[in-house]
């Protein structure tokens, strides 16, 4: 990995959750970084948050590396969250029909909420747009 991908997925560990922070657009460049930093959160982690407060852009390999973890999260009965998507990267999920695949939230905060509620809880997932 490079140095710029290193920079571009920082982790946050906390007790319920990992947290992805990303901060660049996830195309090919990035994928690959994403794709390690995102299969070893799920494998120590029961729950990721994908944080795309500063991704301006999604494209077919970042959308790839997302649904991969997300099947992988689920088939070990854990939950990938989207949160604080783009309109742009909103569109793309949608357009290529993921999005009611993810749970996807405005913010981090909103999707620790979710994850951390007592299971029977009806809950309510924040979609933009």
């Amino acid at each position: 990995m490079t140095a710029a991908q290193v920079e571009a997925v920082t982790v946050e560990a906390l007790p319920e959750a990992a947290v992805l922070h990303i901060h660049a657009d996830i195309d090919a460049t990035v994928a690959p970084c994403l794709r390690q930093v995102l299969a070893d959160a799920i494998d120590r982690y029961a729950h990721v948050v994908v944080d795309l407060a500063d991704v301006p852009t999604l494209g077919p390999e970042g959308l790839a590396v997302l649904v991969r973890g997300h099947r992988r999260a689920r088939r070990l009965n854990g939950w990938v969250c989207l949160a604080a998507p783009s309109r742009f990267v909103v569109t793309v999920l949608h357009t290529m029909r993921v999005d009611g695949v993810f749970p996807i939230f405005d913010d981090c905060a909103s999707a620790l909420d979710w994850l951390g509620a007592p299971a029977g809880s009806t809950l309510q997932v924040a979609q933009d747009g």
